[in-house]
């Protein structure tokens, strides 16, 4: 059957919805990404095909991933497309889903829960809360070139006083803080950074903003960052800078 199933897969083979799940068994291909949790593939019988990227290194192209996508479409099958994470979020998917619609191909989108939703489970808070934050705004961390996108009106994404979530960022995570300080940040604003999560080396800082600053530290890829008074209700949150992974848990005082 021509048609494009598209799977958000969470973080790891727990987080994928049984749907997703059943989804994945009428593939004739599946195209996986590079932080999906590879034992999902075990349960399926098919052609796989590996089309991760890494940032900042040779990676296939999401050009090259449509021709696939597009090829296989042609000949009549049944194309699964399995993100890590969900599928709707910064994962360049409705690029593919008109890959589809031009092959008159039939689209299903499955969805998955999304990066940030397991990094504020593990912090034991929420996105949103009552008096504290009404909103949550999305921004990649990086555009097509790896700098970042200057262009967002940094004053009004403080004024509005919502929890902020940078994808993408690693390279410009500090800059990007420096922009919200520079336009009415509180440097006592609370801000936590989840780095390789689901992994055996999973890595979560939690501090404000000026002590972030003031400690050397490593960011590893993949990572995202939460800023925002909702990160002072997490488990982790002290008045000074807290590392919880790396093989143990410390707090830096």
């Amino acid at each position: 059957m021509r048609k494009l199933i598209l799977i958000g897969a969470g973080l790891n083979k727990d987080l994928i919805t049984l749907k997703g799940l059943n989804k994945l068994k009428e593939a004739d291909i599946i195209l996986y990404d590079r932080l999906v949790d590879n034992s999902l593939l075990d349960v399926v019988n098919c052609e796989k095909v590996f089309v991760g990227k890494t940032p900042y290194k040779p990676s296939c192209s999401q050009c090259e991933i449509n021709s696939l996508i597009e090829k296989a479409l042609l000949e009549d099958k049944t194309v699964v497309r399995l993100k890590g994470g969900d599928a709707s979020i910064y994962s360049r998917s409705l690029e593919e889903i008109e890959v589809a619609r031009r092959c008159d191909a039939i689209i299903e989108i499955i969805p998955g829960v999304t990066t940030v939703s397991q990094f504020v489970a593990k912090l034991e808070t929420a996105l949103t809360a009552r008096g504290i934050s009404s909103g949550v705004i999305f921004i990649t961390g990086h555009k097509k070139d790896g700098e970042l996108n200057e262009a967002y009106n940094w004053k009004a994404i403080v004024d509005l006083n919502m929890s902020i979530v940078v994808y993408m960022g690693v390279k410009n995570f500090m800059k990007i803080l420096n922009l919200l300080l520079e336009n009415g940040l509180s440097e006592k604003t609370p801000v936590a950074i989840g780095e390789k999560l689901d992994f055996d080396d999973e890595k979560i800082i939690v501090s404000d903003v000026e002590n972030l600053f003031n400690f050397n530290f490593e960011i590893k890829f993949p990572a995202i960052m939460l800023i925002g008074e909702v990160v002072k209700s997490s488990n982790f949150f002290t008045n000074s800078f807290t590392i919880k992974g790396e093989g143990c848990t410390k707090c830096k005082n």
